[in-house]
């Protein structure tokens, strides 16, 4: 399916440095209310495009056919600009970390976002609490966008970025901006008055988010030795802007193999991709399915490049995504749309 017009248009600022990130959300079909989705989980996806150097952005053709899967799936998405891609300010950079920074800020708003999403839909009446609040959220990316997806920082260090925030950083702004448009599907309008953005807030906010269960889906990986051409980072690590000051905080990140085996992830590919070859993408796939207790699955589809434009070769992934999304239990038991 096609995306439709966006629930949401609207920008948050970069952890990193506190630049514009275009950001753009999808509410399902007839989801467009909290209320009128009581009983299903809070499900949600992120899609991050292609190198922006190379004109990659959030309208790439590949990140709105997957996009679409998910929001057909019944989940909420979620996509932006990196920094120097559409109406994002800055620029591309040479080593990777301020777009780790771009992920991570659009990591924690759709977080703040859909529990706040959970947090105002009424409960229904023999509901199990544990298994009603979950929330589920996919940390995914096509090409460029799979590799800065997949070097994310642990889901508590982004909770504890939250919890240390002040006003006037980004992550604070970021906050604001997810309970306003929160807040303009909620039907009790006094919810916002009640909320001052106090520290009690703050650490409520990170608390909840901690329980939020992370997947991955990376669509045409770019492996060695590509990826050390587009960034520079031999351990990636998270640098963000801690006040209005100069200051700044390193957030270690931990190494991608371990984070994409440690969660449900589906990495998806075809056997022409002209960035990475298809004998490369079997053995790397073949070496993180083996790991101990691993839960990486890998889906290949023959016939299709890196840009996906081979007849037939989009209709095989959505598949592949679909039956991926019902095997983990990401997806509703009928796809809506």
């Amino acid at each position: 399916m096609h995306l439709p017009t966006p629930t949401h248009t609207f920008t948050i600022p970069s952890l990193h440095d506190g630049i514009r990130l275009d950001c753009r959300i999808y509410h399902p079909q007839g989801w467009l209310h909290p209320s009128n989705t009581s009983g299903q989980r809070i499900r949600g996806a992120i899609v991050a495009h292609p190198y922006a150097s190379l004109g990659g952005c959030y309208d790439d053709p590949v990140v709105s056919f997957v996009a679409g899967e998910f929001l057909r799936a019944g989940c909420v998405v979620g996509t932006f600009n990196f920094r120097g891609a559409g109406g994002s300010e800055g620029r591309t950079s040479w080593t990777g970390r301020p777009e780790l920074a771009d992920y991570a800020s659009f990591y924690g708003f759709m977080l703040l976002y859909l529990h706040r999403l959970r947090g105002c839909r009424p409960t229904s009446l023999g509901e199990r609490g544990d298994d009603y609040q979950a929330v589920q959220l996919i940390l995914g990316g096509y090409s460029y966008g799979s590799m800065i997806a997949s070097s994310l920082p642990h889901l508590n260090l982004i909770a504890d970025v939250v919890r240390q925030s002040r006003h006037g950083t980004p992550m604070h702004e970021i906050y604001q901006v997810a309970r306003d448009l929160a807040y303009c599907l909620e039907e009790d309008k006094d919810i916002l008055e009640q909320n001052q953005n106090t520290r009690q807030e703050m650490e409520n906010a990170a608390d909840a988010i901690q329980s939020t269960m992370i997947a991955y889906l990376l669509v045409s990986p770019i492996l060695p030795p590509l990826n050390r051409f587009l960034t520079l980072f031999a351990k990636p690590s998270l640098e963000i802007q801690v006040y209005d000051s100069a200051e700044r905080r390193s957030i270690p990140c931990p190494q991608p193999a371990d984070q994409i085996c440690a969660h449900e992830t589906l990495a998806l590919y075809g056997t022409q991709d002209t960035f990475t070859s298809v004998h490369k993408l079997q053995t790397w796939s073949t070496e993180l399915i083996q790991k101990p207790s691993s839960k990486f699955l890998s889906a290949e589809i023959d016939g299709a490049g890196h840009f996906w434009r081979e007849d037939g070769v989009r209709s095989q992934a959505r598949d592949a995504i679909r039956n991926w999304l019902y095997r983990i239990h990401l997806a509703p038991a009928v796809a809506s749309g």
